[in-house]
């Protein structure tokens, strides 16, 4: 028996269990039956800097329909009661890798290593990562409830990865297929200073080398095809070459160059090598801009801010009494080399390490701030940061210098600007997209919480500090083969699921009367979340509290509603 005719079983037996109300709830694949919603008498951020009191919202098959305080509630509504709640426009990631698939591990390679494939080598930018996009993947889920409602994503891996398209963070619909949430055409060609492993190109001035060929080999056959079309004497019949197609689209200015970089270091190396291209990209990745602000500011570049930041540092009273280094903006501080000669020396040396580290969190912490101030646009991206951590990363963000009319617009209406949406996303406005977050209170406070996330007119209620029993602090072991029950009013289901990997890079699978599906997996502290795909009822999410061996949550499947869900780790 197939997962999904045991899913189809567990539909039965509901249908026999005691009668309960069927309505539709938020976090289901179905549409809404009205299409209407409408939050009332909240606190409207419509953009930052733009707040209306006690106003409602109103939105109707996907669009906001009206804003405004005397607006009238339509009586097919489905009403959020907005009094002490803000709302906000969706946040906008600019760049991340929700739905994307990790790239595969390469098979062995014994052939050239200086000529590989070019696939090995890391040159695939006619990749779509629209062909791949899996809306199952849990971290759809977990950006939907810290409030982001779209993503630039692209594909992962090598110097020119492929090309990246926006999309929507909702879940699919019944018979709604995945390429129902692409919201764009892609608008985006990826570069990174991505050495290739045990062939070329292996190392960063390699990769600079082949980014170089590759793209004036593209405007040549550029030449060529302008040549051709004008019926040039004795021009070359232009022939069919995906990478340099692609890697035109840039010159043409068809699509957006977004060069990712880990390290101010590589940042300048991307600059470089894009102004001797002539191309003007987006800087995405760097933790910490400030020594590249002047040549940031002089090209007129944009910037894709990681909202990761290094994790704050425990230190003893001796070290944290240490002056830090200096941070003064376009300003690089290096620490000198230290020789440890005896055990002596070992509390010296660990007070050195704590402060150049904490150092480097101040200077991540403090790098919008920078940004802004220097009048460097710049927006907000997830990249692999935990969404766990997005709301505490910002309020640092903001402790540390940056204005939140500043942070919101990061999050909000630049990021819409940048990828070509401004009509669409970004603001809480007639005719956009129903793309809203509904919080407790000022983004930015230490209490405030996310309630209610819209996209495109769908309306998810987020349950208040995750689930129950959550410690984002705390270390637990996911990994391991797991006996479920799922409890339902007709009787309990069981399987097991097997979890691999190892740190944030997790993997899983769930089986049930034989049958495996893959599925997603994440770890929050303690909080365990796993997605798989059902042609029948949609997305099945399983979430809850890991605890020793034991596991309590529950598995929403779909437009059948969530059911409490136990399971024990198998002995190894």
């Amino acid at each position: 028996m197939s997962v999904r005719v045991c899913l189809a079983a567990l539909a039965v037996l509901l249908l026999v269990g005691p009668a309960r109300a069927q309505g539709v709830g938020a976090g289901t694949p179905l549409r809404p039956v009205t299409g209407a919603a409408a939050i009332t008498n909240a606190r409207v951020v419509v953009a930052p800097g733009r707040v209306l009191e006690r106003a409602t919202v109103v939105v109707r098959d996907g669009r906001i329909v009206a804003v405004g305080r005397d607006v009238a509630v339509p009586f097919d509504a489905d009403v959020v009661e907005g009094d002490s709640l803000t709302v906000y426009a969706g946040f906008v990631d600019a760049f991340g890798i929700a739905g994307v698939p990790k790239p595969e591990d390469p098979d062995d390679y014994d052939g050239d290593r200086g000529a590989p494939p070019r696939a090995l080598a890391g040159l695939t930018p006619e990749r779509d990562v629209r062909d791949g996009f899996d809306p199952s993947d849990a971290r759809i889920k977990q950006l939907r409830e810290v409030g982001f409602t779209a993503a630039h994503v692209a594909p992962r891996g090598g110097f020119f990865a492929g090309q990246g398209a926006v999309v929507l963070l909702r879940e699919t619909g019944r018979q709604e297929a995945p390429e129902a949430l692409v919201l764009t055409e892609p608008v985006s060609v990826v570069a990174a200073i991505d050495p290739a492993s045990g062939v070329y190109p292996a190392t960063p001035m390699g990769v600079l080398a082949e980014i170089r060929e590759t793209v004036e080999n593209a405007r040549r056959r550029q030449a060529g095809r302008t040549a051709y079309d004008r019926a040039a004497e004795g021009a070359s019949r232009p022939r069919f070459d995906p990478v340099l197609d692609a890697v035109g689209t840039l010159l043409d200015g068809d699509r957006q160059l977004v060069f990712v970089a880990e390290s101010w270091l590589d940042g300048f190396r991307a600059l470089r090598v894009s102004q001797e291209l002539g191309l003007r990209p987006v800087l995405a990745g760097v933790p910490d801009a400030a020594p590249l602000l002047g040549r940031l500011r002089a090209d007129e570049v944009a910037v894709f801010a990681p909202l990761a930041l290094p994790d704050t540092v425990k230190a003893d009273s001796t070290a944290l009494a240490v002056p830090l280094p200096s941070t003064t903006p376009g300003e690089v501080s290096f620490v000198t080399n230290r020789r440890i000669v005896s055990y002596r020396d070992a509390p010296t040396e660990l007070e050195a390490l704590t402060v150049q580290k904490r150092a480097a969190v101040a200077r991540a912490e403090a790098s919008p701030a920078a940004l802004d101030s220097a009048g460097v646009t710049f927006a907000f991206a997830t990249f692999e940061v935990k969404p766990a951590e997005v709301h505490a990363n910002l309020r640092r963000m903001v402790r540390a210098g940056l204005a939140p009319d500043a942070a919101l617009a990061a999050l909000t209406t630049t990021p819409a600007e940048l990828l070509g949406l401004g009509r669409e996303i970004g603001t809480v406005e007639v005719g956009k997209l129903a793309n809203l977050v509904v919080t407790t209170g000022p983004l930015f406070q230490d209490s405030t919480e996310v309630r209610h996330v819209f996209v495109e007119g769908v309306g998810y209620e987020v349950e208040a500090g995750g689930p129950e029993g959550a410690d984002p602090d705390a270390v637990v072991q996911a990994v391991g083969t797991w006996d479920f029950e799922v409890s339902t009013p007709g009787g309990a289901q069981t399987g097991t699921f097997t979890i691999t990997g190892s740190g944030g890079d997790l993997s899983g699978t769930f089986t049930s009367g034989g049958e495996t599906s893959p599925a997603t997996v994440s770890v929050a502290g303690n909080a365990l979340t796993m997605s798989f795909s059902t042609d029948d009822f949609g997305t099945v999410t399983i979430t809850g509290i890991i605890t020793g061996d034991e596991f309590s949550g529950t598995a929403a499947v779909g437009p059948l509603g969530s059911f409490p869900m136990t399971a024990t780790r198998q002995p190894e």
